[in-house]
């Protein structure tokens, strides 16, 4: 082979191997997924002022949902997400009824928790009712959405401690 017909085939050997290198190096690594948001915080507040009876009843759907009782019966979280995930709400440390209702940013209702009794307490040495009840409420999101969380005191004790995480799927 002459050296006119042997440079430009090595040179076209080069220039194919240069094309292929990107196709067999090894594939990008995948973006790591956010830290969860946590976010924690204790409540003390009286149960909801409304009445139990008649029309105006709370039937726990969205007993959390009115911002009118901020500070008063319900303290409100609110988280930002930058993408899909599962949202895990949980109160505990109280007595009584306390419920979760976990909203958009426009105020729709998502989901809310799963329900307290008020017959598994332990009674408090002094015969005050005991702070084992627990309230938790699970949300799966698809997308990055504003969430508001709001945690109420429906018809319990005055104390509570609530507790959300945000895991990204």
């Amino acid at each position: 082979m002459t050296v006119r017909k042997a440079l430009p085939a090595a040179l076209t050997l080069v220039v194919a191997a240069g094309a292929l290198a990107p196709a067999v190096a090894a594939p990008p690594k995948p973006k790591p997924k956010p830290k969860p948001i946590v976010v924690e915080w204790s409540m003390q507040h009286a149960p909801i002022p409304l009445p139990l009876v008649g029309e105006e009843a709370l039937d726990g759907t969205n007993s959390c949902a009115d911002p009118a009782f901020e500070g008063i019966s319900t303290t409100f979280q609110t988280i930002k997400t930058t993408g899909a995930g599962t949202l895990q709400v949980d109160l505990t440390g109280f007595a009584g009824d306390w419920d979760i209702t976990v909203m958009d940013g426009k105020g729709k209702v998502l989901g809310i928790g799963s329900g307290t009794t008020t017959g598994g307490e332990v009674s408090g040495s002094d015969g005050s009712l005991g702070t084992d009840n627990v309230e938790k409420a699970v949300i799966k999101v698809k997308k990055a959405t504003t969430l508001v969380i709001g945690a109420c005191n429906f018809l319990g004790g005055p104390n509570a401690d609530g507790k959300l995480v945000f895991t990204y799927s």
